[in-house]
């Protein structure tokens, strides 16, 4: 079997707030849009990963804001970016946006040699990761 793509759907309270979130970063990571309704629902792509913002009403899952003390923030979504100056770009397009991130961007030795990432929190506390990984893990 070959898996073509792959798509995730994050539960939001309010779509059209959540787009201050997740303009930028979209923008910075190269996704375009790949259908809306403009009103409650959206997805996202860079041609291999879709990310869809929903709204739900009435909500379904309501998470507790990381503290940033945690050592793993479990339930987050990660990506792998090429280099260490992509995860930068989403870092600075972040700030720019006015985005505090969670975790700064930096090498994190604690997940293995030469991992460097940034991580973000977004106003329902789903968690988004972007990182590059300079030398393999065993």
């Amino acid at each position: 079997m070959e898996i073509k793509s792959v798509h995730i759907c994050l539960e939001v309270a309010d779509y059209k707030k959540s787009l201050e979130f997740y303009g930028p970063l979209f923008k910075a990571a190269k996704f375009a849009v790949s259908w809306t309704d403009e009103k409650s629902y959206g997805g996202y792509t860079n041609g291999t990963t879709t990310i869809f913002i929903g709204e739900a009403k009435p909500r379904r899952v309501v998470r507790k804001r990381p503290t940033g003390e945690e050592f793993v923030v479990v339930d987050h979504v990660g990506f792998s970016v090429g280099d260490r100056a992509d995860v930068d770009a989403i870092a600075a397009a972040m700030a720019a946006a006015g985005v505090t991130p969670l975790f700064r961007a930096r090498e994190y030795p604690e997940f293995g040699p030469g991992f460097y990432a940034v991580t973000f929190c977004d106003a329902d506390n789903n968690v988004i990761e972007f990182g590059h990984r300079s030398q393999p893990t065993r």
